[in-house]
């Protein structure tokens, strides 16, 4: 009894400075009487940014596992025969997942492979570089022809690459970044533009019309075709296309939090706005609200992942912001990203650093239960089927589409949200050899173009094009009953030691 006695605080006091350590250089950042013109030197962040870092891998990047090239490595392996054939495939890059769940040499479960473009080839407008490696990934359809094309955020500037014939992309050109090169870049559109952020200094926000890639041929190098500069780096960027407004969030201004900027003359976008009472936001998603909160309908509400708890805001008075509530949730290691359920009742979110510092041991998707905006919920987790860290998440009528990094592409199934119930519909893996919870390969996904392609930008991997062979898709998430309880909420902050994960 005695040694437990000693022991068990000693446990408690090193587990505390062995966190602190960790994040040392993340301390909160001093309050400042201007917050639109907060410091630039704020230490804060996106956490994953230390740890990617880290886990860079060195080139020649891993090669492409599908394609002609491939098919001769497998031909080689196995003295002349194999199970992949393209000729048998839909394109020269396709490949239909097979009853052995392999796609050519990737991973899956009802999600077939259509098309790739690898980094060096998404790249080629830029020239020749060894730095090259990809970040976020958003698209655009042409409201008249109904062509789909994917953006692709990427070290040096921003890809365009045309997808309506998904089994033959066709690279456009790249937007190089406006001021220096920087593995991370966010992008979102508004109407035909495309609204380009950066971590890189003084970036400010590029504005590209999308209308120019309707007559593009060969390898461009684009330039921008407006810019804003009330801000210099920002972390990422929402566009709330049902109001005309832009959200930066993470910038050197406000903060870190919600820098609001008019859009609906995307040409001449205007500052409108900044909510910096919260802090620094990760990531935000802003709607005109339609949910069950009657008291708020109409009005403009957002939802942030705020680093160690998720905050909703009414924005409707862009001067005047309204915090409506805010939790943290037991364990929290880094709130990243999170995207509303389609009936507004629901927040899915992934804490990005919870499987890295072994607070679980498979992926997790937390859920809160909006639906009284002033008395938000935590609901509970669902634990996924690998180790890999989850990074960006959306929503599709009953299916979340996760970029889960090394484990890749991840699609739940929604069962029943008051008990965070989630199934596992599928899956595209693009890092094969492991899905460790290291920082590499998924670090997003678009499942909203009109064709139904889903596409995954892989870090050191490329650009992917898949299509998920869903055997139902309904429109509002169920809530049948489970004998599975909720949790209730909590606000305690546990801390824990850092762990470094293995491969």
């Amino acid at each position: 009894m005695l040694l437990h006695t000693i022991i068990s605080p000693l446990v408690v006091i090193l587990s505390i400075i062995t966190r602190s350590l960790a994040e040392d250089i993340f301390a909160t950042a001093p309050v400042v009487s201007d917050p639109v013109n907060a410091p630039t030197d704020d230490p804060r962040g996106c956490r994953g940014m230390k740890f990617r870092l880290r886990d860079r891998l060195e080139r020649p990047f891993p090669d492409k596992l599908v394609g002609e090239d491939y098919e001769a490595v497998l031909a080689d392996q196995r003295n002349g025969s194999g199970s992949y054939h393209v000729k048998n495939e839909a394109g020269p890059r396709a490949a239909t997942c097979n009853s052995q769940g392999l796609a050519a040499g990737y991973p899956c479960q009802n999600v077939d492979l259509l098309s790739m473009l690898d980094v060096d080839e998404l790249a080629a407008a830029l020239g020749e570089s060894s730095e090259d490696e990809l970040n976020d990934i958003w698209g655009w359809t042409d409201p008249s022809s109904k062509r789909e094309f994917s953006i692709v955020g990427m070290y040096r500037g921003t890809a365009f690459v045309e997808i309506t014939d998904a089994y033959n992309p066709i690279y456009l050109g790249a937007l190089p970044t406006k001021t220096e090169s920087s593995g991370w870049r966010d992008i979102k559109v508004m109407a035909n533009y495309a609204l380009i952020v950066s971590e890189a200094s003084n970036h400010g926000m590029q504005i590209f019309d999308l209308d120019r890639l309707l007559t593009a041929s060969g390898s461009t190098v684009w330039s921008e075709d407006a810019h804003y500069d009330e801000f210099g780096n920002a972390h990422n960027i929402f566009v709330n296309e049902d109001s005309g407004f832009a959200y930066a969030v993470g910038s050197n201004t406000c903060a870190g939090g919600l820098h609001i900027i008019d859009v609906n003359d995307p040409m001449n976008p205007t500052f409108a706005g900044c909510f910096a009472e919260d802090g620094y936001v990760h990531d935000v998603q802003c709607v005109i609200y339609n949910g069950p909160d009657t008291t708020y309908s109409g009005r403009e509400i957002c939802f942030s992942s705020n680093e160690d708890s998720v905050a909703i805001v009414d924005v409707s008075v862009k001067s005047d912001p309204q915090i409506l509530s805010n939790i943290q949730y037991n364990s929290a290691q880094y709130t990243h990203q999170g995207w509303l359920t389609e009936d507004q009742a629901y927040f899915i979110f992934d804490d990005e650093l919870d499987e890295y510092y072994g607070i679980s041991s498979k992926t997790r998707t937390h859920v809160m239960d909006v639906r009284n905006l002033r008395n938000m919920l935590y609901v509970g987790y669902h634990n996924g089927r690998t180790r890999a860290i989850d990074h960006n998440l959306y929503v599709k009528g009953d299916f979340v589409y996760q970029a889960n990094y090394r484990a890749g592409l991840n699609v739940l199934k929604i069962e029943d949200m008051t008990s965070a119930t989630f199934d596992e519909a599928g899956y595209f893996d693009i890092f094969p050899n492991s899905n460790s919870a290291n920082f590499n390969a998924a670090w997003s996904t678009f499942p909203y173009h009109e064709s139904g392609v889903i596409t995954i930008s892989g870090v050191e991997q490329g650009l992917f094009v898949v299509k998920f062979n869903s055997q139902e898709e309904t429109t509002h998430p169920s809530s049948a009953p489970t004998s599975t309880p909720s949790m209730s909420p909590v606000v305690v902050f546990t801390p824990s030691p850092v762990i470094t994960p293995t491969s």
